[in-house]
């Protein structure tokens, strides 16, 4: 049974490298995180959520003489991160299974901690923001790059971020949360960071398809929940603000945008 656990998780580790592959719309956003960290060649770097690795071989390059650790709860995305580091003869990315609400570090060992497109699957957020200001070093940085709902500025709106939060753990689990630009600031000044730097990135879509839309199956079921339970006020503010899919031609056309944000915090 564990070895059909292990294929069958490897197989979506697969699916989800190819599937990162075709997001060149966040390539940029990507360059800016690691630009972000500042980072010095002979800097320990912790990727948590690292995945099948794409975010810890970028890092690699950058550190020659330092090192990346990277951690994640998915035995299938470690293999194939494994595999990755094989091919390249990469010598100084580490990987580790675990968990980001208990790291299994000393304290204050690393330079920098990043995260991409993690955060929003941790089971306790607010541990495991605690758990990262325990394992940087005085004055350390951590970086971060989300997907982000915008502020609710009344009752419609905080409803209309419950409900694409929800959309979304169909697909993820229970588990899976949005943030908005303010809640992920308050979550990093309270386990004791300052925040240095906030980037808030939108990027627009108006094409056929969801092909290379990041997260995009999610998004166009958002749609279809508001549309079948008749939430016809809730659906009109989802097309303003975040997408809007139209059927022309036998073909989804999409119209939209989604926002980012690039955190900078240093442990104070």
């Amino acid at each position: 049974m564990s070895h059909d656990i292990d294929y069958q998780d490897y197989q979506m580790a697969l699916q989800f490298d190819k599937r990162a592959s075709r997001l060149g719309a966040l390539e940029p956003l990507v360059r800016t995180l690691v630009d972000s960290l500042h980072l010095r060649e002979k800097d320990r770097v912790l990727d948590i959520g690292t995945g099948t690795g794409r975010l810890g071989l970028l890092l690699y390059d950058k550190l020659p003489k330092g090192s990346v650790v990277g951690i994640d709860s998915g035995r299938g995305m470690l293999k194939l991160a494994r595999e990755k580091t094989l091919q390249r003869g990469v010598e100084n990315y580490f990987l580790v299974r675990g968990e980001a609400e208990s790291l299994p570090f000393l304290p204050e060992v690393f330079d920098s901690v990043c995260m991409m497109m993690s955060f929003h699957h941790f089971a306790d957020p607010e541990k495991a923001t605690r758990e990262i200001h325990h394992i940087l070093k005085p004055h350390g940085v951590l970086s971060s790059f989300d997907p982000v709902l915008n502020e609710p500025s009344d009752s419609e709106d905080r409803r209309l971020n419950e409900a694409i939060e929800e959309a979304f753990q169909e697909a993820h689990g229970p588990e899976f949360r949005f943030f908005t630009v303010r809640q992920l600031q308050d979550l990093y000044k309270g386990a004791g960071f300052t925040i240095d730097e906030s980037q808030v990135n939108e990027v627009s879509f108006d094409q056929k398809g969801i092909e290379g839309i990041p997260m995009g199956t999610h998004w166009n079921q958002v749609r279809e929940n508001l549309w079948f339970r008749r939430q016809k006020e809730l659906l009109r503010r989802y097309e303003q603000t975040y997408f809007d899919f139209r059927m022309e031609g036998g073909q989804v056309m999409v119209r939209g945008r989604a926002r980012w944000v690039i955190i900078r915090a240093v442990k104070a």
